[in-house]
């Protein structure tokens, strides 16, 4: 039985609804929050006025947000460059056979399936002043008092990205180990015949064939990262002070601990703003690939 074209349709319905109730409802209503001096007196009592970019104003002038921005930034930037490199090496490695290969990948995937309250904690123990790293450092004669990691004013963000960088290993090293096995394994045997060694494989066969799957890892992970709220909150908090927040932690902090519901909401627009511009960028450089393959 052929449907006509408007009853075909109706099966747009449940997806509309969707979108409309879960994404777009929320993202307006916050947009107008951002244009409101909000706070939990005027929510309360109704009396919100309307303040037009003010609060934006506000918040870029603000110098917290300013750290926080660039805290982003380097959390963001040197988490992908990092997890990268060494999910992309990892790929590399067990894209041949070796021993115990399967238990070595098993572990690999460790702190994919952890609960981030067990590795945010983790990682607060680790990076305590009485932790693991400074235990080595102190017993390797590397350093002569504990080294404050968290409790400072400028290691803390390092800190968070290193944790960050761990837990987003393995999600680098599936992708990239999956667009590896897809890569005809006679491309790799003629170049050994023609005298090809390993860099020259890497740089002029794996890298050009997997520059779709890079691409791809790379807009994932730069989603994923810029939005991280519960693992730098659970290790810091944001503090001491606000040294290391994020703008995720920001925008919490500033509606739940300081109640402006206001500020709160245009630091995430201005997080949705960075987030979609940085999706767009690294989408224009996938369209560019494609085209240029054909």
């Amino acid at each position: 039985m052929r449907l006509s074209p408007w009853k075909s349709y109706l099966f747009l319905v449940p997806a509309l609804v969707y979108v409309g109730v879960f994404g777009v409802y929320p993202l307006a209503y916050n947009f107008l929050l951002s244009l409101k001096d909000v706070t939990l007196i005027t929510y309360i009592g109704g009396t919100s006025q309307w303040t037009g970019f003010a609060n934006y104003v506000e918040t870029l002038q603000d110098p917290v947000f300013q750290r926080t921005l660039t805290n982003t930034l380097i959390f963001t930037g040197l988490s992908l460059l990092f997890q990268f490199i060494i999910g992309f090496l990892l790929a590399l490695l067990f894209n041949r056979s070796f021993p115990l290969k399967g238990l070595l990948q098993s572990l690999i995937m460790v702190p994919w399936v952890l609960p981030i309250i067990v590795s945010g904690s983790f990682f607060r123990w680790f990076f305590s002043d009485r932790g693991m790293v400074n235990g080595f450092l102190l017993s390797w004669g590397l350093i002569e008092k504990p080294i404050p990691w968290i409790t400072s004013q400028q290691w803390p963000i390092f800190s968070v990205t290193m944790a960050n960088i761990w837990l987003g290993i393995p999600f680098n090293f599936v992708l990239l180990y999956t667009g590896l096995r897809g890569i005809p394994l006679e491309l790799f045997e003629s170049a050994d015949i023609d005298g090809a060694n390993w860099w020259q494989r890497v740089f002029f066969i794996t890298i050009p064939l997997l520059r779709p799957v890079i691409i791809t890892t790379l807009t994932l992970g730069c989603i994923f990262t810029v939005k991280v709220f519960d693992l730098v909150w659970i290790i810091t908090q944001g503090g001491p002070g606000d040294v290391s927040h994020l703008l995720s932690t920001l925008s919490y902090s500033l509606a739940f601990n300081k109640f402006h519901f206001g500020r709160a909401s245009a630091v995430l627009v201005i997080m949705l703003v960075l987030i979609t511009g940085l999706t767009m960028l690294l989408n224009s450089i996938r369209a560019e690939e494609e085209g240029s393959l054909g």
